[in-house]
């Protein structure tokens, strides 16, 4: 079904595991979008899906995979297929985890498919440590389940929560100039590292128009080039004011270079890192700040420190 899909959708015969391979590995194009440490999913990536739950899925996917024989040779015959069930899903995560640790570019969420065999066997894991429920086990089940909330509640209203208010700002001022105007339209430009918010997702409107700097991976270009290409991010953020004196029109441009360069929108966003740049080269212009809002405490990206701030003409 996958491929005769893909061959209807794509008008020839392909496989996407395939090319992902190829994109990844072969090609080792992915590695544009950041590179990360072998161990990144065993030390960032499965605690960051697991929190607390971190080393009973360890000790769970270890007893699964090197579980004592003598022990299924006794059990019962459902024991036997319950652990030949666990012996399958542990295998299939080492299988995956360490096919996707060969890849210099990893990320969280190509592992996310993992989480539902990741349950499986460390709730069974968590069972077994609780029985008989003891006071101290009672104490230790409750705290692990009041830091999995905290840190749910720090993770999706507060870290990084800026990337997500300034889309909304940007949509309900739109909203509010389609009561005036139908046809009005609002302008945006995001001066931010790629994919730092969900603006295509949620920009919905057609009057909403709006670009981010690029980061597109050098498909064309020769593997013994490679090393030196940055893509439109890495060029803005090398040399920031002279990017945007090369790629930004004046107020005063000629009608010569129109097409060379792009014309500031109505809303300028960016990290507060950035601010310095953006306060000298709009100075003197109609362009305040009309939105502030906090991101996060920390991040392990300079580019995204700071508040999330938006400018715009007045």
């Amino acid at each position: 079904m996958s491929i005769l899909t893909d061959r209807w959708y794509y008008g020839m015969w392909t496989f996407p595991p395939l090319n992902f391979l190829y994109f990844n590995l072969s090609q080792n194009l992915a590695v544009f979008y950041g590179h990360n440490r072998w161990d990144y999913y065993l030390t960032e990536g499965l605690p960051l899906l697991l929190t607390t739950f971190t080393p009973f899925a360890a000790t769970a996917v270890f007893k699964a995979i090197f579980g004592s024989l003598e022990n299924v040779k006794r059990a019962n015959m459902d024991s036997k297929v319950r652990l030949n069930a666990f012996r399958s899903l542990a295998l299939t995560i080492t299988f995956s985890i360490t096919l996707l640790s060969l890849i210099s570019h990893k990320e969280v969420r190509f592992v996310y498919p993992l989480l539902p065999a990741l349950h499986v066997l460390t709730a069974a894991q968590v069972a077994s440590f609780v029985r008989p429920l003891t006071k101290p086990k009672w104490c230790a089940v409750l705290v692990l389940i009041l830091l999995n909330i905290l840190i749910a509640f720090y993770a999706s209203q507060i870290h990084q929560c800026g990337a997500i208010d300034i889309i909304d700002y940007l949509r309900h001022q739109q909203e509010l100039r389609l009561e005036r105007d139908p046809s009005s339209r609002t302008s945006v430009g995001f001066f931010m590292p790629c994919h730092s918010t969900p603006w295509r997702s949620h920009l919905v409107y057609p009057g909403i128009d709006a670009w981010a700097l690029t980061c597109e991976p050098p498909l064309d270009f020769p593997p013994d080039q490679r090393s030196s290409y940055l893509d439109e991010a890495d060029q803005f953020y090398l040399k920031p004011e002279a990017w945007l004196e090369a790629n930004m029109r004046k107020s005063e441009v000629t009608s010569w270079d129109i097409k060379e360069k792009r014309e500031w929108p109505e809303y300028v966003v960016f990290f507060q890192q950035l601010e310095p740049v953006i306060q000298k080269m709009l100075q003197n212009t109609t362009y305040n700040e009309c939105w502030r809002g906090f991101n996060s405490h920390w991040h392990d990206d300079w580019r995204r420190h700071g508040d999330v701030v938006a400018w715009c003409r007045t």
